[in-house]
């Protein structure tokens, strides 16, 4: 009963491990098709989180047999280990036909999550398309680094809301200082207008007693003589 458990239990676990797998991680052969890719409105491999990305694929059929274009989808990776997944695209389903040494042209559209950091990932894009046989077939066509980038933006309101939140703190720390300084400031006031008082000590003149012994002084005194005579 418990090897029985054990057995079912293993099944499990190999059921789940199989579902877990990242398609693009267990991809059928390449067959007999060359490819070339670009991107129309990123030539400089410079994508915007959040924003819409399209790839258009050029696909030759070098077979003697048809193909039959199945879909295209995507990854974005971690540059220092590929096997880390950190987005998967939408898989683009075409169902387009490709008959034997014909050629077309296909586009494919996917979007980086907008919460990614501006840095450098790796995408990874791969067509898979089958034979009348129903064989299955696969080729990725771009295999490199790119750039994330963020949004462009007319107004950063976020940088000027910094701005504002400086001016603030600034303006307080500067009411702050004054606030502090402000008695120690009017004291200083009081005591230099203290000093800069004149103290007049002096009385007022005595006009007889700077003339006394003085021509001015004999001349008054005869005067006076000659009214009291």
């Amino acid at each position: 009963m418990f090897k029985t458990f054990v057995l079912a239990l293993c099944a499990v676990l190999a059921v789940a491990h199989v579902s877990a797998q990242h398609p693009l991680s267990n991809l059928p052969p390449p067959g007999l098709v060359t490819t070339g890719s670009f991107f129309p409105e990123h030539p400089t491999k410079q994508f915007v989180a959040g924003k819409e990305v399209k790839c258009v694929l050029g696909i030759h059929n070098e077979a003697s047999e048809a193909y039959n274009i199945t879909a295209i989808l995507g990854s974005l990776n971690s540059p220092a280990d590929f096997r880390l997944y950190v987005q998967n695209f939408t898989e683009n389903v075409f169902h387009s036909d490709l008959p034997a040494g014909a050629e077309t042209s296909v586009e494919y559209t996917f979007m980086p999550d907008p919460r990614l950091e501006p840095r450098d990932f790796v995408v990874a894009l791969t067509v898979v398309y089958h034979d009348n046989k129903g064989s299955y077939f696969s080729n990725t066509f771009f295999n490199s680094t790119v750039e994330i980038v963020a949004e462009k933006k007319l107004v950063d309101w976020e940088l000027i809301q910094l701005f504002v939140m400086l001016g603030g703190l600034a303006a307080g720390a500067l009411y702050l200082a004054f606030t502090f300084a402000e008695p120690y400031l009017g004291a200083i006031g009081i005591k230099s207008k203290r000093r800069s008082r004149k103290v007049d000590t002096s009385t007022p003149d005595d006009a007889d007693e700077w003339v006394k012994g003085s021509h001015y002084d004999n001349l008054k005194k005869r005067k006076a003589a000659s009214k009291r005579a």
